[in-house]
């Protein structure tokens, strides 16, 4: 019989060099391993950082009605936020505030929107940038070029009317631009502007986002509104039409008919109108029809019903008159903080609020369908009522 024996098996120094095999394909799967983790956690840090910038300056993709319609929290702000926290988080009873500007995917950790893939926190300083270095290297996102490029944009625009006919020298200051932006801190500030006699205007130091636009010929009241989309480093032109053709001539503008009173301020006809939720304040527009400029300090409005009383005068926007305790009734006169000086032509919108049934605040009063004279301190004196409620 013939018996096979077959006792081979592998020796030490087989068996050793399999050992370090392993351990070398081991080490090189590691090392990939740890590579293709590390290239996931930038990936996704890259991406974080990314978006938290849209949160910051909005994304350009989004859209609405053919133009960009996400401006993040500068378009609600107006200016950059001081830190990740404000994008989550409102600052400081910000009213415009209009957030979380972040995906829910990261709000679902209050902290984890601002740490790195590596667990430690992304530098952001209110800057152009955001940074991360738990890598070991630093990953940058830049946010701007400039923070003037999203805060301090222009816009131009040019005023005809139905016509296609320019202001000229005689309407140029019967027509009010005024615009609503964010003001940074939270709230909104009214900016007026006047065109020249080219019809032609400038609004500066808008922040970016969407913004309402009036522009109102004063002495018909008539007013175009629009909202504006102001883009980053914003350079634009757009012409805008009144319906009707007030500054052809024969049309109905500030320096033609349409005015009363005795003395060189005028009141604009059909211009008076009562507002407020409470009908508490009325507005009404002037013009100087003298070749000179007029200087007036104070004025004295007088009606005969109802028994109210004002604590407020403001001049074309501005406070120049205000006291509330006590607040002055018919026939007291207010006198301006400053004077005030009306240029030849110019047309001024006035505006007396706050009416209450007592000195010392009170209800609120309905000053609507009332008639008033108004004496200014250059002796102008004008009547007109104030219609109804708008």
């Amino acid at each position: 019989m013939i018996r096979l024996n077959n006792n081979n098996g592998f020796g030490l120094i087989e068996v050793t060099i399999i050992i370090i095999t392993i351990g070398i394909m081991a080490s090189i799967a590691m090392q990939s391993m740890t590579v293709l983790i590390t290239d996931a956690r930038q990936v996704k840090t890259e991406r974080e950082m990314e978006l938290l910038a849209d949160a910051i300056i909005g994304n350009a993709d989004i859209s609405a009605g053919n133009q960009r319609g996400d401006f993040g929290y500068i378009g609600d702000v107006g200016s950059f936020p001081p830190n990740l926290d404000a994008l989550i988080i409102n600052p400081g009873g910000y009213t415009t505030w209009d957030g979380p500007y972040i995906s829910t995917q990261f709000t679902q950790d209050t902290d984890g929107y601002k740490t790195d893939e590596w667990g430690n926190a992304y530098t952001y300083t209110g800057g152009l940038t955001i940074s991360s270095n738990g890598s070991g290297t630093i990953i940058t996102k830049k946010i701007a070029d400039a923070t003037t490029d999203y805060t301090l944009n222009n816009f131009n625009g040019t005023i005809l009317d139905a016509s296609g006919t320019t202001p000229g020298t005689t309407y140029l200051d019967s027509i009010n631009i005024n615009i609503t932006i964010p003001n940074g801190a939270g709230g909104t500030t009214s900016r007026s502007y006047l065109t020249n006699a080219s019809g032609v205007f400038t609004l500066d130091s808008l922040p970016v986002g969407q913004h309402p636009l009036r522009i109102i010929y004063t002495p018909n009241v008539d007013t175009l509104y629009s909202i504006l989309t102001i883009l980053p480093r914003h350079k634009s032109n757009k012409t805008f039409k009144f319906a009707s053709s007030y500054f052809t001539s024969g049309g109905s503008g500030g320096g033609g008919g349409g005015l009363s009173g005795s003395g060189s301020i005028k009141y604009v006809n059909s211009t008076a109108q009562t507002t407020g939720g409470n009908c508490d304040k009325f507005n009404f527009d002037i013009i100087n029809t003298t070749g000179s400029p007029i200087t007036i300090t104070s004025l004295t409005p007088q009606w005969a019903s109802p028994t109210a009383y004002f604590k407020e005068v403001e001049y074309n926007g501005d406070d120049v008159y205000e006291q509330e305790n006590p607040r002055i009734g018919s026939g007291s006169t207010a006198t301006f903080d400053n004077p005030k000086t009306i240029n030849a032509g110019q047309t001024i919108n006035i505006q007396i609020e706050g009416f209450r049934d007592q000195p010392t605040n009170g209800n609120k009063v309905n000053m609507s369908n009332t008639d008033f004279t108004i004496t200014f301190s250059d002796g102008s004196v004008i009547t007109f009522n104030t219609g109804s409620c708008n």
